[in-house]
């Protein structure tokens, strides 16, 4: 599979050599103090695509073990607590990214004069895998596809963000 595409995120680009993961080019809260470098795969197939995932989970263990070290256990007076008083900005586009467990996700906000949100927008990162699929499945056998689709695991709607 071709899948050097820069439309692709998540576990389909890291299987397939892409080291895309906003938490390592857009740091942000903790990850700015992390050693954070996300795993990648060459091959892009779908043992590839299985494997990412389980080098996921150790990589997620790993930056939970390094949270509790660092802030030590929930409740202690050095956990961070969020702030639910936060106020959004009047008249502000307001552009983050996170990463998702299918790759990165887009929120755009819009707020009125009064710092109301006037308008939402989310991009779930299924948006771009759906073509990476497609390349994956060309020239394949029918009875491939089942197993290629879960492997990729895209959201069909993009509400299981």
């Amino acid at each position: 599979m071709q899948a050097r595409n820069a439309g692709a995120v998540g576990v389909a680009a890291r299987a397939s050599g892409m080291k895309r993961d906003v938490r390592a080019s857009h740091p942000f809260q903790a990850y700015t103090a992390m050693q954070y470098s996300p795993s990648s795969l060459e091959t892009g197939d779908v043992l590839a695509r299985g494997y990412m995932r389980k080098l996921e989970v150790d990589l997620s263990f790993s930056v939970i073990m390094n949270l509790l070290d660092r802030f030590g256990e929930p409740g202690s007076e050095v956990s961070p607590k969020p702030d639910y008083r936060m106020k959004f900005s009047p008249d502000t586009l307001a552009v983050s990214l996170t990463e998702g467990w299918r790759g990165e996700i887009s929120h755009c906000i819009l707020t009125d004069e009064k710092g109301e949100v006037l308008a939402a927008r989310i991009k779930d990162p299924s948006l771009h895998n759906w073509t990476m699929l497609a390349l994956a499945v060309r020239g394949a056998e029918i009875s491939d596809f089942p197993l290629c689709n879960k492997s990729f695991n895209l959201s069909y709607c993009g509400h299981d963000l």
